[in-house]
């Protein structure tokens, strides 16, 4: 071993102090980068998800009623409660915004009136008014009840004033309706025959209401009433399909290509293509399930061709997953199955798909929420923006066409024929040649609105699916974290 002569320069150990010094300070400068850039990351998405939930919180438990029948409410109708008095039945109406000019109802703050208008149309809860008078004074109106003003604020968040009526309640003939299955107490609406006189109403129909929610109740140009749940049913069905197509034909292909496939030049070119289409636009997805499903194979804008676009969509995401939970599998299980005697089957089935399930499930997943927030290849392919009906369900009563034309038959030559009786109907995959509409495209289409009630709306879905994007990749996680307890190897 040779040594250093006696005169031989000595490294200057200060400066190699001050390298490491410096070293240090830039790690530690670059470290505290990353951390301010990450936690300013969190932060905005966290103000974000806030902003999110403070616009969207108020749609999600809004109540508004329908009729019963899911008919619309006509030019006559009125809601209201149903109440009793001996043998008389009285219609109670909910306290109503007074349509006026706030000089003439100030005056009248506080007193009983007499309010001369056209009753409210369903659950509307406003009263245009003729003429408005203290109790007394003129001849009985359409209403009468307590006038008060009550402060609240506009869209804008400026302070009005507005002026509501508590009308006392009416009595209402029934005497031209079926009165054998009204409750007291319950909600109706009551087709009316002109105007109250002396607080008397006469009903000519009374059909009972039920509550729907937000995620009850299908889209309307009213705000109030809009809800989403055409959206997020057309979303799982869709979802379901797209599941059903990729997961099963992606695992199989990451399979074969990982365990089967020889390594040739045909195979190094399967796998270039695939990476590549994993990085295609959506957009273009879109156009070649315009041009294949639709106007090639005649599937028409339906479910079916929207899973199958989907699903095509994340098929080379399924197989690259599939392929890296195969590959992280050791190459010693392989060896040692086969060494037992085992065929190379029986050691994909028993051994390699056990242990890498939980990275194909993850894989799986994480490509289905990205398939739930796609809206421009389901765009391309006809979605529907406005859409108030679900898909027909795989079992319904239902008179089949061939009693209807042969009661018809029968009405010419007997008055009297008797109506056809609904029969259990199978249509298991009637649903798939629906219209339908997701949760994106909703959310678009509220968004496009100039109201702000429609944007709080849009809020609201927004929060929707988000919960649906992460309770996916939660499950993903959850089940990823069973499996791999419980590998043995």
């Amino acid at each position: 071993m040779s040594q250093l002569p006696q005169n031989a320069p000595l490294r200057d150990t200060e400066s190699l102090r001050r390298q490491i010094a410096a070293r240090k300070r830039f790690d530690l400068l670059f470290g505290w980068l990353g951390l301010l850039l990450i936690s300013g990351a969190l932060l905005v998405l966290f103000l974000l998800g806030i902003n999110l939930v403070i616009d969207g919180w108020g749609p999600l438990w809004q109540r508004h009623e329908v009729k019963a029948d899911k008919s619309a409410f006509g030019l006559r109708e009125v809601a209201g409660t149903l109440r009793r008095r001996e043998d008389q039945w009285l219609l109670q109406l909910d306290r109503l915004i007074v349509l006026a000019d706030p000089a003439v109802l100030a005056p009248l703050d506080g007193q009983r009136v007499d309010l001369v208008g056209r009753l409210p149309r369903g659950t509307k809860k406003e009263i245009e008014t003729e003429s408005i008078a203290p109790a007394g004074e003129r001849p009985a109106g359409t209403l009468s009840g307590v006038l008060r003003s009550v402060s609240t604020k506009d869209e804008a968040g400026k302070p009005v004033t507005r002026y509501e009526i508590e009308p006392d309640p009416l009595l209402v003939d029934l005497s031209g309706t079926d009165q054998t299955a009204l409750q007291e107490g319950r909600r109706y609406a009551f087709t009316v025959k002109g105007r109250p006189s002396e607080g008397k109403v006469v009903a000519t129909e009374v059909v009972p209401l039920k509550t729907r929610s937000f995620f009850t109740s299908y889209p309307s140009r009213f705000p109030e009433e809009a809800g989403i749940l055409s959206a997020w049913v057309g979303t799982l069905l869709i979802m379901l399909v797209t599941m059903v197509l990729a997961v099963p034909l992606g695992v199989a292909a990451g399979i074969y290509l990982e365990e089967y496939a020889p390594r040739n030049r045909l195979t190094a070119i399967i796998e270039v293509n695939i990476a590549n289409l994993a990085g295609v636009p959506s957009i273009i997805w879109g156009l070649m399930a315009l041009g294949l499903f639709v106007y090639i194979l005649n599937f028409g804008r339906s479910i079916l061709t929207a899973g199958m676009t989907l699903g095509l969509l994340v098929l080379p995401i399924v197989i690259i997953a599939t392929r890296e939970a195969i590959r992280s599998i050791p190459q010693t299980i392989r060896e040692a199955a086969i060494g037992l005697g085992a065929t190379k089957w029986q050691t994909i089935r028993y051994h390699i798909l056990p242990y890498s399930l939980s990275g194909i499930l993850t894989g799986a997943i994480i490509a289905l929420s990205r398939a739930i927030g796609e809206t421009a290849p389901l765009v391309t392919i006809g979605a529907l923006t406005f859409i108030a009906f679900l898909p027909p369900p795989p079992v319904e009563y239902r008179v089949s066409a061939e009693d209807r034309a042969a009661y018809e038959s029968a009405l010419k030559t007997d008055p009297n024929a008797p109506a056809p009786s609904p029969k259990l109907h199978f249509q298991p995959f009637a649903w798939l040649k629906s219209g339908y509409t997701v949760m994106p495209i909703q959310l678009f289409q509220w968004v496009s609105r100039p109201q702000k009630a429609f944007h709080e709306n849009a809020a609201a879905a927004g929060i929707v699916l988000l919960v649906m994007t992460l309770g996916l990749n939660g499950v993903a996680i959850f089940l990823r974290y069973r499996l791999r307890r419980s590998i043995k190897w």
